[in-house]
């Protein structure tokens, strides 16, 4: 009986708990349902400023200038400089029978032997200033519109004696008919005087040319603008001093980029532009030259290719440290196209297309509004409309 009534209060008690669950379910499911957050909308304000379009180019790292050196002169190959190496006034550039090849500065090549005195040239005036930029005295020479006998060309048919006596031929006073013939000096000539000659003799001892006459022999010297870096090597010891010998440069190093010849205009020298190194570190250049040879490219050369012709753009990094360590790479140059200044600029997700055509923005809290759109650039549009003025807030998706 005991465990009969138990059992029943049991009963009883699992009964009053399902009602009790039953009456919590229900009293939940009558409760509101939750509202969803008002959305927020993103605003953004016109604002005043500069835009400037731009765009990216692959670009080389390299040295200056870069160009092959061919001989003067024929004769046996007999040494080179090393590669990497630099090559300045006075020092031998490589060696033809055994005989130094001298570097010197100036714009106006050697074409001839320099072997009597009395000849006038800018060849001469080349030797003169190499030899006293290399510290030898040189002796007086005649002043630009000073006359002078010379020797090697027709003869006048008058001939007089020489107004300057520094000048005057070594041989017998020049007569009609012996190929003599009176100049003028001009200021880009010099003038083989004697001394000068002494000054060549000089020269010639201490850099062991042998013999040392006081004469210079075409190919004797290679006339550059300046000191130059040695690349690879065209020829070997024993070949032909007169074809290709090696590679030289410049001893600045500049980024190349070659472009569609398309975008030359937009490139001007002195214009600024943005390096990524090959480390994403960024320095700034400056456009040195822009090339005015148009380069074929694939689709010139009767091969279809998605590439037009090319011009070559030389840019010179600002800070030179930032590419010292670099001897060749590829870079990112960003160059800047067209620039709009102070003009009314918005994000371009401002931007809403209106079903009659053309854009819109709408003002935060206010009307869609037409606008007319102009550049753009970095994200941002330029914008004119009704009523948008800086300040204004529009509506946008970012």
């Amino acid at each position: 009986m005991r465990t009969k009534t138990l059992i029943i209060i049991a009963c009883v008690a699992l009964a009053l708990g399902g009602v009790v669950y039953a009456v919590h379910t229900n009293t939940g499911d009558d409760s509101p349902a939750a509202q969803p957050a008002a959305a927020k909308v993103a605003t953004a304000e016109v604002v005043r400023t500069d835009l400037s379009d731009y765009w990216t180019e692959s670009g080389t790292v390299g040295y200056r200038k870069q160009r092959t050196l061919r001989g003067v002169a024929p004769g046996v190959l007999t040494w080179l400089p090393r590669s990497g190496s630099t090559i300045a006034r006075g020092d031998t550039l490589y060696r033809r029978g055994d005989r130094p090849v001298t570097l010197f500065y100036g714009s106006s090549p050697m074409f001839r032997d320099i072997d009597t005195v009395g000849m006038v040239g800018r060849d001469v005036k080349v030797l003169a200033d190499n030899l006293r930029a290399l510290g030898y005295q040189i002796g007086r020479q005649p002043a630009p519109g000073t006359r002078v006998t010379v020797q090697g060309g027709p003869a006048p048919a008058q001939s007089s004696q020489a107004t300057n006596d520094e000048a005057r031929p070594e041989s017998p006073a020049a007569t009609p008919g012996t190929g003599t013939y009176k100049t003028v000096v001009s200021s880009q000539d010099a003038v083989f005087t004697r001394s000068l000659k002494d000054a060549v003799q000089r020269w010639q001892a201490a850099k062991e040319i042998r013999p040392a006459t006081g004469t210079v022999a075409l190919g004797d010297i290679v006339v550059l603008s300046g000191a130059v870096r040695v690349g690879a090597a065209s020829a070997q010891l024993g070949d032909d001093a007169a074809g290709n010998l090696m590679a030289i440069s410049d001893q600045a190093k500049v980024v190349s980029v070659e472009i569609d010849a398309s975008r030359a205009n937009d490139i001007r020298s002195g214009q600024k532009v943005q390096i990524t190194l090959p480390d994403s570190a960024e320095t700034s250049g400056t456009v040195s030259s822009v090339s005015s040879n148009i380069q074929a490219g694939p689709s010139d050369g009767g091969d279809p290719g998605p590439e037009g012709p090319k011009v070559q753009v030389v840019i010179t990094v600002d800070k030179a440290p930032a590419i010292q360590n670099i001897s060749s790479a590829s870079v990112e140059v960003r160059f800047t196209g067209t620039t709009e200044r102070d003009v009314l600029a918005v994000p371009v997700g401002a931007l809403l297309a209106l079903s009659s055509g053309g854009y819109g923005v709408q003002i935060a809290d206010g009307a869609l509004t037409a606008v007319k759109v102009g550049l753009f650039a970095d994200g941002m549009v330029q914008i004119t409309g009704t009523g948008i003025t800086a300040g204004t807030r529009v509506v946008t998706t970012s």
